[in-house]
């Protein structure tokens, strides 16, 4: 009987230190969750970071795209190729970094990628439908870099295609 009393004993201060136990592995169990949704957050804002590094950069060039849009459309035949092909070959880094042109001629008019600069009459085309775009505009992967600005078809209620 001496040895079962110290085994009664341990086995009563086992169980009163269940609740505790349970606890600190709930506890445990919320900082192991906490931690990785840190961890999976750390690494989502470290990969933003690296896919918009060059946002800056990119915005900053978006004018002299604009330039070379122009200098290849004011030159004709031969005086135009150099150009042309600067401007492609700018193009092409840039998309490669992860620019893309935003579609705006002939398409519906979308307030979250174009700003309407003008609105005209056109009876050809239909309501609401980009006529002609004034500048272009463009996106880095899922962001807006600056939208397009474009001349929007507005008939008033007459008919149209």
């Amino acid at each position: 009987m001496v040895d079962e009393t110290p085994a009664v004993a341990k086995e009563e201060e086992a169980e009163d230190l269940r609740p505790e136990n349970e606890d600190l592995l709930t506890k445990l169990k919320y900082l192991q969750a906490e931690f990785e949704n840190y961890r999976k957050r750390a690494a989502r804002d470290a990969e933003s970071v690296v896919k918009f590094a060059h946002e800056a950069l990119l915005s900053r060039l978006l004018p002299i795209l604009d330039e070379l849009d122009a200098a290849v459309g004011s030159l004709a035949g031969d005086a135009g190729n150099g150009v042309r092909m600067v401007r492609d070959n700018l193009m092409k880094a840039l998309r490669e970094a992860g620019l893309e042109e935003i579609p705006a001629q002939g398409a519906s008019f979308d307030p979250y990628t174009m700003d309407a600069v003008d609105r005209v009459a056109d009876p050809t085309l239909k309501d609401g439908v980009v006529k002609e775009v004034v500048r272009k505009g463009y996106r880095l992967h899922d962001r807006i870099l600056r939208p397009a600005h474009v001349v929007v078809v507005r008939n008033r209620g007459e008919p149209n295609g």
